[in-house]
């Protein structure tokens, strides 16, 4: 996936991690209360390693590869204020999407914003014909960010080696654009 220079919204700057991240990105994810409902897959589970999975990230954003990870930062004072992206499923063409706000500025619409802007990238520069999200059922507010960006909720799902089931939503490149045509 090629990874943009920089997304900006009326509030958000949403662009590529650099080293000048790792502080709060290791702050963020060492806060257990911030990533409890994190539904990952097994495949993703450098988690545990917070260190390493910023390596990761960081070798990804500069390489084309089934990951983009980039950081929701206050377009005011560039303060971090969590990251979003993509990943590639590798059943279809469809690539699973993830946000992740720290909770001081959770419930201000800036998940919204910055999906948003996301799915306008995806969906008209990647050219990426569907977008699928996996909710942990516990996280009301993603679910409801998912509804509010235009998905739609297919079921619940037990996917393998996640311990509770999932919230499944999904949009298509043709519902996205049918959707911004209002």
């Amino acid at each position: 996936m090629k990874v943009p220079e920089i997304l900006e919204t009326k509030r958000l700057v949403i662009r590529p991690f650099t080293k000048e991240d790792i502080n709060e990105f290791m702050n963020f994810m060492i806060n257990e209360k911030e990533n409890a409902n994190f539904n990952l897959r097994s495949d993703l589970q450098i988690l545990n390693d917070p260190k390493s999975l910023f390596t990761l990230i960081l070798n990804t954003n500069k390489l084309s590869s089934q990951f983009l990870v980039l950081v929701i930062s206050d377009k005011g004072n560039n303060k971090f204020l969590g990251t979003c992206g993509l990943i590639s499923t590798k059943k279809d063409e469809s690539v699973e999407c993830f946000f992740a706000l720290l909770k001081e500025y959770r419930k201000n619409g800036f998940a919204i914003e910055a999906m948003l802007k996301l799915f306008e990238y995806s969906f008209l520069t990647l050219e990426i014909p569907k977008i699928v999200a996996y909710i942990h059922p516990n996280s009301s507010s993603s679910w409801k960010v998912a509804e509010r960006i235009g998905m739609k909720y297919m079921g619940q799902f037990q996917l393998k080696n996640l311990r509770s089931k999932t919230m499944f939503f999904s949009i298509e490149k043709k519902e996205y654009k049918t959707q911004r045509s209002y």
